[in-house]
């Protein structure tokens, strides 16, 4: 947390006193007068709280003047008895220097960096022919700049594996290598990218990514851990990525798909993102408690997945570094608080999708309730559910772009919002997640968090440049991807130059190609595709390839794990049957998650 600080306001030096003086904040006030903690009745991460007199003093900050101001004061005393902060060591002569000039300005408050508009970037002149696009002229400005030579491109064997793996999870096969080795007329390596963002596995590769952030399971969870019938929202996820659904549409869809005007059966599965929160069905257990539960952890995962904000911080008090206060949690969590469900998955709306041959299975979607029937929201006290307070309307914190004044107040409504052309942060953190999957680092490394407590973007340009470039070829990842890797930065070899290892050890400036492990899923497909064993087969219910006998210890439901025949032994690891309270042996011994909440990064 205290290099993420740092590197925050390393990050922000150079932007000019608001910015230089929020950072000192952060790093050496919060702690103590911040969300958490607001000793003497301070808090200093909203302005309107940090200009009012306390009782019997006078304002910690008073605008345009900082000798009136008893925060300047505190941190140029010499007296341990008054001096500010009272531990560790105390701040520098620059430190209080930036802070006077601060509050001799009007001691306004910076916008945070992720929720500002976007930038109108133009990329740099690059002055060189290995910049193939505009996002060459980025990396090689900042190459440049640093002294850092142009790498040499990977050979054409490294690129196509490189580029099968990153869009379809999977080794490219004999032939797809044989038939682009061969191809040596212009435009071979786009023609090869374009086959593999037209691959059926692409769709199951990106997926993937989607399942973590969904929760998705095969179980329940909690002790009882039975099983879950919502596979079709694996299979719905496919073939949205695999369609090349806007993202503005897909992030509707899942959020909110069941309140769209004559909404189909397929935008309902979609809601299915939000039926895969733990359900508690052991006797004896509180329905109103454990559905309050879900609904918070519904809360929680939309803030984290679409705006990076770790939105569970302020369950039981302030946001510990963000301006978002405890009563603004329960208000955007109202928006989750009108669902047709109780605790028990059996008593959640549930849809019939009809499959081939007649079949169908059954998935638990979201349902509004009717009007006589809504609940109302009200702020807990510190936390507990039993402990209601003052009644709330839904809302977004004031911290974030307003929604418009006649947007509806429901999930619906909050869904368009997250996407409107105003609140830049969703499609910031979309377009992060894409250059983290290819390149395994994104350009804000902490992806999980885009807050005060978040790594700064590496390369902020080139950031907003991605986010306004994915809106301006209409939300399709598809076109950003292929975009992406038809770059030289995305084709570059992954050996580094001397000067590259001397000046940028750690790839921060990507002066080579990252090296980084593969994730679970794809070690176990590939060794079932160079084996020649890998089933391609699309959708349908879950498999169960073989594991250890002994693994699964069920105490409670008699449930027992039987190995799959045939083909479905051989099935990607996607539709591996997914238990939360043991998953897949294959999968844990390479990081991946139980699933039991939203994971934005293993």
């Amino acid at each position: 947390m205290f290099a993420a600080l740092l590197g925050c306001m390393v990050g922000m030096v150079a932007s000019g006193p608001p910015e230089d003086a929020h950072a000192i904040l952060v790093s050496r006030c919060i702690r103590c007068h911040g969300g958490v903690r607001e000793r003497g009745d301070l808090n200093l991460l909203r302005r309107e709280r940090a200009i009012v007199p306390r009782g019997g003093g006078g304002a910690a900050i008073v605008p345009g003047d900082p000798d009136a101001s008893e925060l300047l004061a505190r941190v140029a005393s010499h007296d341990p008895d008054e001096r500010m902060p009272p531990e560790g060591p105390s701040l520098t002569d620059a430190e209080v220097g930036v802070l006077r000039r601060w509050i001799a300005q009007g001691a306004t408050y910076p916008v945070q960096w992720s929720t500002a508009p976007l930038a109108a970037v133009r990329p740099p002149e690059a002055g060189t022919a290995w910049a193939t696009n505009a996002i060459d002229r980025f990396t090689a400005a900042r190459l440049q700049q640093a002294g850092i030579a142009l790498p040499a491109q990977a050979d054409r064997r490294s690129l196509l594996r490189r580029a099968s793996l990153d869009l379809c999870g999977l080794p490219p096969d004999d032939g797809a290598l044989a038939a682009f080795l061969a191809d040596g007329a212009p435009g071979a390596w786009d023609r090869a990218v374009d086959r593999l963002l037209a691959s059926p596995a692409y769709g199951e590769r990106w997926a993937r990514i989607w399942l973590d952030l969904a929760r998705y399971a095969d179980t329940k969870g909690y002790e009882k851990d039975d099983r879950r019938q919502v596979w079709a929202f694996r299979d719905w996820l496919v073939d949205a990525w695999n369609a090349d659904m806007p993202y503005d549409a897909f992030t509707v869809r899942l959020l909110a798909g069941d309140l769209l005007p004559g909404a189909t059966d397929a935008d309902r599965v979609a809601t299915a993102f939000h039926r895969n929160t733990l359900t508690n069905d052991e006797g004896g257990t509180d329905d109103e408690e454990f559905r309050t539960a879900a609904v918070m952890d519904r809360n929680a995962t939309t803030w984290n997945v679409w705006m990076g904000t770790t939105m569970q911080c302020v369950q039981c008090h302030s946001h510990p570094y963000d301006p978002i206060d405890h009563r603004e949690y329960y208000r955007a969590l109202a928006f989750f608080d009108q669902t047709a469900d109780a605790d028990r998955a059996d008593d959640a709306p549930v849809l019939r999708v009809a499959l081939g041959a007649g079949g169908e299975t059954t998935v638990p979607v979201m349902q509004e309730l009717p009007a006589d029937r809504r609940r109302e929201t009200c702020v807990f006290t510190r936390g507990n559910w039993r402990a209601r307070g003052e009644r709330v309307s839904p809302g977004v914190p004031e911290s974030f772009p307003p929604m418009p004044a006649d947007a509806p107040r429901d999930r619906l409504g909050l869904a368009k919002w997250m996407v409107q052309p105003g609140n830049p942060r969703a499609v910031r953190v979309e377009v992060n997640r894409l250059w983290e999957a290819v390149f395994g680092r994104g350009l804000v490394e902490t992806s999980e968090e885009f807050g005060a407590a978040g790594e700064p973007p590496a390369d902020a340009a080139l950031l907003d440049w991605l986010a306004a470039r994915v809106i301006e070829l209409g939300w399709s990842r598809k076109a950003l991807l292929r975009e992406i890797l038809a770059s030289s930065t995305y084709r570059m070899t992954a050996v580094p130059g001397a000067d590259a290892l001397a000046r940028d050890p750690d790839n921060r400036l990507m002066s080579r190609a990252p090296r980084f492990r593969l994730e679970a899923e794809a070690i176990r497909d590939q060794a079932l595709a160079v084996s020649g064993l890998l089933e391609r087969r699309l959708h349908g219910p879950p498999v169960f390839p073989f594991q250890p006998e002994g693994v699964w210890m069920v105490v409670y439901s008699g449930d027992h794990w039987k190995t799959s025949e045939g083909p479905d032994r051989w099935r990607r690891a996607l539709y591996t049957f997914w238990r939360r309270s043991s998953p897949h042996p294959s999968l844990v011994a390479f990081d991946a998650t139980s699933r039991e909440s939203c994971t934005v990064r293993r």
